[in-house]
């Protein structure tokens, strides 16, 4: 029937007598009279009978959502959304179900956790990772005879750049007996003795960007094309004669990874392709992380076969500390922010970390007992801003300029965005937001708009306002905070635990946007629980004040961190227009109890309009196994992992 205006419309129209303006507006009459029909082709894939959690700015609850092609059709009632159904539409009753957009994690070392994963079906040869094995090591002989069997076995071509992963953890573990070994006793020299050939780089029980060792071939190739770099901004350490040792921290570290980060993107694409089906079965459809060239390499390949189940914001790590130049070597590299496609773009290109993590945060706070390892090289963390910082406490060369602060600024000036960073300790944070200010002075608030600081580490409470005021994102890793709690209040004491570390609900309260992260390769429905509870392994709460409820906590690691990946207008949100990321949870996200958060598993997970990933059950209940899409549950996904011998460096 036409409504009231139609009518009158109509009857002016007769009167002119006009047959063709009748059935022209005759035809806009049929294609305004109903929304849903006949203006539009029908939806690829219906999800009705459910309770769809849109979060968009009022949390909207709605009854069914339409896919089609890569987008959100439409979100409302079955009444509203069923009229999209056509002949060949899949739709799928939930009978109830929670549906929420899919989750957005804003920093995870996916790649380093694949190749730990499952790195055991390669030999070492073919990943270019070489491990020695340091149970029971207690010498630096026992570490060079592995060394010399390696190279006796792979019979290098002289030359080569061979890279050693020494099977240590420094960042929370490890024992003094081994770090006096690899930091005291190992030294280019006597790494000479069992590789005369080729030039090496070992890791020392951190992620290399923060600390390696080479021995003499290493570093003449180093020192060849960057002495007056290196002699100006290092950070090396020095024998008591004044010459480089072996040991290298940032920037200086950095020049190596392009010599390392060479491997093969068929043979990494495998390890990936695993890890990315584990993250589509716990829900994860964006990640932003950083990248080596490699592993950018092995994940577009898996794209453009089809085999890459999440999209992926990053920041490739080779050129902070390549590029010497900051004064001219930093042109058009803004524009290249944001570049990519709807699935790999580049979020930010910057430092990776601007300090250390865990025993090694940068922090104002002095130690009232033992934290790691290694405390004795680095008893206020390793602090790459601090302009007074030369590296670990006695070992390093006097160093002229900061090439981290300079590269700050240097950001600022050109319009690069700061991100995928790991800021851990109160004192980077507090390093960072006075570098922030200055760019902002000079350069205006626009020089840093988007900028984030992630980890959450340690943030004083007195710089909330400050950080709010700046205009910055902070990446939170709630789960490592709040399981670190105990170690933290050990180290610095109870205020500086309950309320330094992932304060989430303060910054919020302050203005603060504050976004998700696991940095880990964890559960992130555990994650999440641990933000919601506080609650460490021991069921201890820690920090109660900065427990956020449920909805905020989702925010976060979905509309919220869409902002953060720099796709505000396309992902985190279930609305008409935007691209269809959604899943499927096995029990209602808002009335379970809080503790029961880390039990969700979702049924369904959809990226980009596709389905990608199917609970074993939900497949059997709705005889649904769709073309490509992982049919299977996280458990019995994790059931896979090969784990290798490799301790890749991930966190910081």
């Amino acid at each position: 029937m036409l409504s009231v205006t139609n009518r009158n419309l109509l009857r002016r129209v007769l009167s002119l007598g006009c047959l063709a303006t009748i059935a022209g507006v005759l035809g806009w009459v049929s294609l305004t009279s109903s929304p849903l029909q006949g203006q539009a082709a029908p939806a690829d894939l219906i999800l009705r009978n459910g309770k769809v959690l849109t979060v968009d700015a009022n949390f909207t609850i709605a009854q069914a959502v339409a896919v089609r092609g890569n987008q959100i059709a439409a979100v409302g009632t079955d009444a509203e959304v069923m009229p999209l159904a056509g002949p060949n539409s899949r739709v799928i009753d939930l009978k109830g179900r929670t549906v929420i957009p899919g989750l957005i994690d804003t920093h995870r070392h996916m790649y380093n956790y694949a190749e730990r994963a499952y790195g055991g079906q390669f030999d070492p040869h073919q990943l270019k990772r070489y491990p020695i094995d340091w149970r029971g090591v207690s010498s630096t002989e026992d570490v060079l005879n592995q060394v010399k069997a390696l190279i006796d076995k792979y019979k290098f071509p002289p030359g080569q750049w061979i890279y050693f992963v020494n099977q240590l953890n420094f960042i929370r573990a490890g024992t003094g007996e081994q770090a006096q070994i690899l930091y005291n006793d190992l030294t280019r020299w006597e790494l000479d003795k069992v590789t005369p050939n080729n030039p090496v780089a070992m890791t020392v029980g951190i992620p290399d960007f923060n600390g390696v060792i080479l021995n003499t071939k290493a570093i003449d190739l180093i020192w060849g094309e960057h002495a007056d770099f290196l002699r100006e901004n290092g950070r090396y350490w020095i024998d008591a004669q004044g010459r480089p040792e072996g040991h290298l921290e940032p920037p200086a570290s950095r020049l190596v990874l392009p010599y390392t980060y060479n491997r093969d993107p068929e043979i990494l694409s495998v390890l990936y392709k695993a890890d990315a089906e584990e993250n589509s079965s716990m829900g994860i459809t964006t990640i932003s992380t950083r990248l080596p060239g490699d592993t950018l390499k092995a994940y577009e390949l898996l794209q453009s076969r089809g085999e890459l189940s999440f999209r992926l914001g990053y920041g490739p790590i080779e050129r902070f500390g390549n590029v010497t130049d900051l004064e001219n070597g930093l042109g058009g590299v803004a524009e290249l922010v944001g570049s990519g496609g709807e699935n790999i773009w580049i979020t930010a290109i910057g430092p990776t970390a601007v300090d250390g993590a865990s025993s090694r945060a940068c922090t104002d706070q002095k130690r009232t007992g033992t934290y790691g390892a290694i405390d004795d090289w680095y008893p206020f963390g390793q602090c790459h801003l601090d302009v007074e910082f030369n590296g670990a406490v006695g070992r390093t060369a006097r160093i002229q300029k900061n090439y981290f602060r300079d590269w700050v600024m240097a950001s600022g000036r050109e319009g690069i965005r700061f991100a995928n960073v790991h800021v851990a300790g109160d004192r980077a944070v507090n390093l960072m937001l006075n570098n922030i200010e200055q760019v902002q002075r000079q350069y205006g608030r626009e020089a840093t708009k988007n900028w984030a600081l992630d980890h959450c580490d340690m943030v004083n409470p007195n710089d909330f306002a400050r950080i709010a005021r700046l205009g910055l994102f902070m990446s939170c890793y709630v789960a490592n905070s709040v399981e670190d709690s105990e170690a933290v209040a050990k180290a610095y004491g109870e205020r500086v635990a309950n309320t330094f570390l992932s304060p989430l609900n303060s910054m919020i309260k302050a203005g603060v946007k504050v976004v998700f992260e696991t940095d880990r390769n964890s559960y992130i429905w555990t994650d999440l629980e641990r933000g919601v509870t506080r609650k460490d392994l021991k069921g201890k709460v820690w920090g109660a004040q900065e427990r956020v409820d449920k909805p905020t906590a989702l925010r976060m690691v979905t509309s919220w961190a869409a902002e953060y990946v720099l796709k505000p207008d396309q992902l985190g949100m279930i609305r008409q227009g935007r691209l269809a990321d959604l899943l499927v949870l096995d029990r209602d996200y808002l009335t379970i109890p809080d503790d029961d958060i880390s039990e969700i598993q979702p049924l369904l997970t959809i990226m980009d309009g596709k389905i990608v990933f199917v609970h074993a059950q939900f497949a059997q209940e709705q005889n649904l196994r769709p073309a490509g899409a992982v049919v299977s549950t996280y458990n019995d996904l994790i059931q896979r992992r090969r784990p290798s011998e490799i301790i890749a460096g991930a966190g910081g």
